[in-house]
């Protein structure tokens, strides 16, 4: 048993702040671990913890070989990468920007999550001066492993593909730009402006049928994956910015050495529509809070979830659309792939106490969810 595992075993037994601390130290400090990784996104693989990013960490690798025969009969796919204790705050800083918000450690044993900024300090990105060498993507990092894991085992819905192209189009890109045929003049007094004679050219890559496509990277850690020596300037880009370089070849591609994602003028086309009717849509829906706060309702809605170990809590607001109102009830927790059943059944106990009003509901760790729920109190919370 190795000692991350008997820390882990005897916090279980007695949780203190002493031993949580001890805990995060040997991770950070453990000569080796095995982390979970997914073939089909090119990543670590992005499990689902009570509704947050969950990266999978072992601290011996007869703990994940366990784990990986669990994972197989489950349909899942991974393998593990070896992490050394002197990559170590470069490993959870790659689970930072890929969108990952908590660890679970020796999953198939005695297992702990631990939130990710309880280990490193989360980076105050607002606050920080405008660089190409800062931005970051957590949002479409995380979006791409999910959706690349999920589309491996089935072909993606369209309601996959709207959420994935949502990310797409409000994402911000670092563009490598060869700026070494620039040439400055001097302007009047420190100002220096370029002359009519300097150049700036952007890099192509070319598959094996021969069609070319500019690169587009999240971060400067993509980046560096194909600029290996540095030989090209980084320059902030947008979407916008892709459907222009589109047109001078056959597409772009987001991560060519990571989730390696190709967007034709086609598929561009279509996000910059998809995108337009999306913001219509919810352009004409207003939340808001009941004004004749349904008691019944929430009671019998109570009753259900506490047979549901996985819902951790429940939220209650009044929606219009379309000029139709209906409840709208956010669910937060570790909910089914495809939890209609579940809405179902939890509409079919309540809906006799909705005064005639149509019940909704909606995953809370949604986009729209983190939006219409943002401050409220959850009506349900698990029992523990």
């Amino acid at each position: 048993m190795s000692v991350l595992q008997e820390l882990i075993v005897k916090f279980n037994k007695n949780k203190n702040q002493e031993l949580y601390i001890r805990i995060i130290k040997e991770i950070q400090n453990i000569e080796k671990i095995w982390v979970a990784f997914s073939e089909a996104s090119n990543n670590y693989y992005l499990g689902n913890e009570k509704g947050r990013a969950a990266a999978y960490i072992f601290s011996e690798k007869d703990y994940f070989d366990k784990y990986y025969v669990y994972a197989e009969q489950r349909g899942i796919k991974v393998k593990s990468v070896e992490n050394t204790s002197e990559y170590r705050m470069a490993f959870l800083g790659d689970l930072y920007r890929c969108g990952f918000e908590c660890i679970v450690i020796d999953n198939g044993q005695t297992y702990l999550t631990l939130d990710l900024f309880d280990i490193i300090q989360k980076p105050d990105i607002e606050n920080m001066p405008k660089d190409t060498k800062l931005i970051v993507n957590r949002d479409l990092m995380r979006t791409f492993n999910w959706f690349l894991q999920e589309n491996s085992k089935q072909p993606a819905n369209p309601q996959m593909w709207q959420l994935l192209f949502s990310e797409i189009f409000k994402a911000e890109y670092i563009i490598p730009a060869d700026t070494s045929k620039i040439k400055l003049g001097k302007n009047t007094g420190n100002e220096f402006n370029m002359t009519d004679d300097s150049q700036i050219a952007f890099p192509m890559l070319q598959n094996g049928d021969g069609k070319t496509f500019y690169p587009f990277f999240t971060d400067w850690n993509e980046l560096r994956k194909y600029d290996m020596e540095s030989k090209y300037t980084g320059m902030a880009g947008s979407f916008k910015d892709m459907q222009s370089f589109a047109g001078k070849a056959d597409g772009i591609v987001i991560n060519p050495y990571g989730a390696n994602f190709i967007l034709n003028n086609e598929m561009l086309e279509s996000i910059a529509e998809t995108v337009k009717n999306f913001s219509k849509e919810t352009s004409k829906v207003s939340v808001g809070d009941p004004k004749n706060y349904p008691l019944e309702m929430v009671r019998k809605i109570s009753e259900c979830l506490w047979e549901k170990d996985y819902i951790e809590a429940a939220y209650l607001k009044i929606m219009l659309k379309d000029g139709k109102e209906s409840y709208l009830v956010a669910l937060e927790g570790k909910l089914p792939d495809n939890p209609t059943s579940l809405y179902n059944e939890i509409a079919e106990k309540a809906l006799p106490s909705a005064d005639k009003m149509p019940i909704d509901f909606i995953d809370y760790s949604s986009d729209f969810a983190q939006r219409a729920f943002k401050g409220a109190s959850a009506f349900y919370k698990k029992k523990y």
